[in-house]
């Protein structure tokens, strides 16, 4: 009989994540948010190409986590 506890612990230790859009996507606007204070606060407008490296870069140097919405959702209203 597995493990249960063990293998939910190896399994909690792997971070979630959602694939690269394809290159056909990565000129389309976006927006980009940071979550403070209860609120989801725009800081940048571009393109989802340039919005990817921007949150490679946020990540590496502040380990602070940034989402990606198209422009015409606004996560506060959710």
């Amino acid at each position: 009989m597995p493990n249960t506890s063990i293998d939910q612990e190896q399994h909690l230790q792997f971070k979630w994540s959602i694939p690269l859009p394809s290159e056909q996507y990565l000129n389309y606007r976006i927006v980009i948010y940071f979550f403070s204070d209860g609120l989801w606060i725009p800081i940048k407008y571009c393109q989802l190409s340039k919005a990817i490296e921007i949150y490679r870069r946020a990540a590496f140097e502040t380990a602070k986590e940034l989402l990606v919405f198209p422009v015409d959702l606004d996560p506060n209203i959710f």
